[in-house]
């Protein structure tokens, strides 16, 4: 398995210095901890930089796509408790690309639990409605 390139430790001086002259609002350190964490997570699978390349100029970047995809796949490791070390050991390829279907899945079965909630609510009218005992008088 890939390892992560190892980075030097970065102090919170150093980190303050990036975001000093960007315009608008600066992320706060959890945002700031995540990005950093896909970007190595990213590093670690050359092969997926280059299928998500985009190209400004005469310059190759990595698409902003699959920043957000690695972005999410690390933010649910992270939310779950797991050491970024930890994350960028155990992350694959396989689970940045579908980092996006996993709430789709999550939706579907939202779906089909409101499908079942409205044919049961559905039944329930029916029958009140078909065979009443009032009806019989």
């Amino acid at each position: 398995m890939t390892r992560a390139p190892d980075r030097p430790a970065e102090t919170e001086h150093d980190a303050e210095d990036v975001w000093e002259h960007v315009e608008g609002e600066s992320p706060d350190t959890a945002t700031r901890q995540t990005l950093n964490l896909a970007h190595r997570a990213t590093e670690k699978f050359p092969e997926l930089v280059t299928r998500y390349r985009s190209f400004a100029g005469p310059v190759a970047i990595v698409s902003g796509t699959l920043m957000a995809l690695a972005g999410v796949a690390v933010a649910r490791r992270l939310r779950k408790g797991q050491q970024p070390e930890e994350i960028l050991e155990q992350i694959t390829p396989e689970e940045i690309e579908q980092a996006a279907s996993v709430t789709s899945r999550q939706n579907r079965l939202l779906r089909m639990i409101r499908r079942i909630g409205r044919r049961r609510y559905e039944a329930d009218g029916e029958s009140r409605d078909g065979a009443s005992p009032s009806d019989a008088s």
